[in-house]
């Protein structure tokens, strides 16, 4: 069985074989795995990310190869939770919309004029909620700035006014949300689905939405 002191043993000839080739050079020990691995690591950091397989869509899949912080973007924009798809009409799409929904057409008109991106949900209700979405439309234009302002490595949210943004975490109403233009329509639909305190509590938020 191979001695305790073999790898001594070793490296001792590893060393008078380096030094009767190579006279006056100290020998090195080689590399612990650690070491090599640190090694690996930091040309890998220095090195660009490999381009990935992206599948975007829901009900029409398509896939591409991109960056992986495009695909992280894309599995984002696919959480109808998260975010919520808006159009940016054309005035072609809106002469195409006179020939079945003039009311309609007329409403995107208004979206169109003020330039404002829009779901078809919010379109129906946008004069109502036409003054909060011009200002949601200038905070988020603020935030996108003070956003790509920061320096490379910070990744904090800047302190940005997002006061009339909808939907966001912790909002107190339904404006901007899925639930918004259900309660306008069918004022208590939402509290009639739940029960417990959950029921209260729709209640108290479709209210505060009404008196909106």
């Amino acid at each position: 069985p191979p001695s305790r002191h073999q790898p001594v043993a070793i490296l001792a000839q590893a060393s008078q074989a380096q030094a009767l080739r190579f006279p006056g050079r100290p020998w090195r020990a080689p590399p612990s795995p650690a070491v090599m691995a640190l090694r690996m690591t930091t040309r890998r950091l220095a090195e660009k990310v490999p381009d990935v397989f992206v599948q975007f869509g829901l009900e029409q899949q398509f896939r591409f190869i991109s960056h992986p912080g495009v695909m992280a973007v894309s599995k984002l924009l696919e959480m109808r939770h998260i975010a919520r798809m808006r159009a940016n009409f054309t005035q072609e799409n809106i002469l195409g919309m006179k020939a079945f929904d003039p009311e309609l057409a007329r409403k995107a008109q208004i979206a169109f004029d003020h330039k404002l991106p829009i779901n078809f949900q919010q379109l129906e209700i946008i004069e109502d909620s036409l003054p909060r979405l011009l200002e949601e439309k200038k905070q988020l234009e603020a935030a996108r700035a003070a956003v790509a302002k920061l320096p490379v490595g910070t990744y904090d949210f800047p302190k940005v006014d997002i006061s009339a943004a909808r939907p966001v975490p912790g909002q107190q109403d339904l404006q901007g949300t899925a639930m918004e233009l259900a309660e306008l329509m069918d004022p208590g639909c939402q509290a009639r689905l739940l029960t417990g305190p959950a029921k209260e509590i729709a209640s108290k938020i479709a209210s505060k939405q009404l008196a909106k």
